[in-house]
């Protein structure tokens, strides 16, 4: 025999129920470790349980403890006497575009959080439409204003729909620093920017541009005072002059002119035992040659490359010169690459001692340090 009797419903102390299914599907929409907290809360009022399917982001700050004690229990009484969601989310010092975000998008406490009527009215035009986009999106724009500002919290809303997934940390730090510094032009950092930021630069652009940035910060720092013994000084061959690359900006001002990676140079540099000089004709530079000591005799060296503008094939001529050069050096043991600890230790405060400085004892602290002390780059132990 079918039973035609009701499935039992919850009822709320108000007397309002609501179908268990319903609040219970909406429910499992949060988070899990606030699961829990949500449920209890949904019990307590129907109105409450609403706020599930009406701001969830309400709900879950209740439920994740946001603001003051007295703060959310003005903020319950105001939802529980049916008053104005705008109200209740006012006197828990709540944004209220925060409700144009589904249960999904609240992956744990938050802070930070931006509220002044410009940002509010631009930021919901970037909200994502799927509820699993938004799973990442309000972290990153937040981490994206505490680290940098409003503004750059604006374009990684609207930049980072398009890469929903993008939740690696280290990568999102870096992408922040490479915008703090592109606003801090008397800094290290900034003058070792390929590209800054600029609102209209996209999110893969500007991820690659973060990452020619890193290098380069690699480089600098594997550099640090810069290469004390180029194994052999200035010299010229057949009509090329052969210029060592020692510093820095050696190596940046040659990549650029050369239109190659020698300022990516950091791996290289610090792997490998090698130099590089720069060839150059009437004073402009025309290849790059890359030496290391010769497998069978460490006291000669030999050519690792020998490339031309944009990592063209070099011209014999140039071959011609660079084995003559070479030919005329002195044989002597050339020395492996040293590690410049405290040199390079010295450059990586340089460059974070800024940003560093801008961020400690706010939210955004821990982040940066945590990216600094996970072996990205290194560690200024600042």
């Amino acid at each position: 025999m079918v039973s035609t009797a009701k499935p039992p419903v919850s009822a709320g102390i108000e007397g309002r129920r609501l179908s268990p299914p319903v609040a219970e599907s909406e429910i499992e929409r949060f988070c899990e470790p606030f699961r829990e907290a949500v449920r209890a809360l949904t019990r307590s009022s129907p109105a409450v349980a609403d706020l599930a399917l009406t701001f969830p982001g309400l709900l879950f700050a209740l439920a994740s403890g946001y603001g003051a004690a007295g703060d959310r229990e003005r903020c319950l009484a105001c939802v529980k006497s049916g008053g104005p969601l705008r109200l209740a989310s006012e006197a828990l010092g709540l944004p209220f575009w925060l409700r144009r975000l589904p249960p999904e998008a609240f992956g744990g406490p938050m802070s930070g959080l931006p509220d002044n009527p410009e940002f509010n009215r631009r930021i919901v035009n970037h909200v994502p439409v799927e509820p699993w986009k938004s799973a990442g999106w309000l972290d990153r724009v937040l981490l994206a204003r505490e680290l940098v500002g409003e503004d750059f919290a604006l374009w990684m809303a609207w930049r980072s729909k398009a890469l929903p997934r993008l939740r690696d940390a280290n990568r999102l730090v870096l992408l922040n620093a490479w915008a703090w510094f592109s606003t801090r032009p008397d800094t290290l950092g900034a003058d070792l920017l390929n590209q800054p930021f600029d609102v209209s630069i996209g999110l893969r652009k500007a991820m690659d541009e973060a990452e020619i940035w890193k290098r380069r910060i690699e480089l600098a720092v594997t550099l640090g005072e810069g290469i004390k013994d180029t194994w052999y000084g200035p010299g010229s061959a057949r009509g090329y002059d052969f210029v060592p690359l020692s510093r820095l900006e050696d190596f940046v001002t040659e990549g650029q002119r050369m239109d190659n990676c020698l300022d990516q140079f950091a791996l290289q540099v610090q792997m490998r035992n090698i130099r590089v000089f720069s060839i150059r004709k009437n004073g402009k530079p025309v290849a790059d040659l890359e030496i290391t000591p010769h497998d069978e005799d460490p006291t000669m060296p030999a050519i690792q490359q020998l490339r031309g503008p944009g990592n063209r094939r070099a011209a014999s001529g140039i071959w011609q010169a660079a084995f003559t050069w070479l030919g005329m050096q002195p044989a002597r043991p050339l020395p492996p690459s040293r590690a410049q600890s405290a040199a390079s230790r010295a450059v990586a405060q340089r460059i974070w001692e800024p940003m560093l400085a801008a961020v400690t004892g706010r939210p955004g602290e821990q982040f940066l340090r945590s990216y600094l002390r996970s072996g990205e780059v290194l560690d200024p132990e600042i």
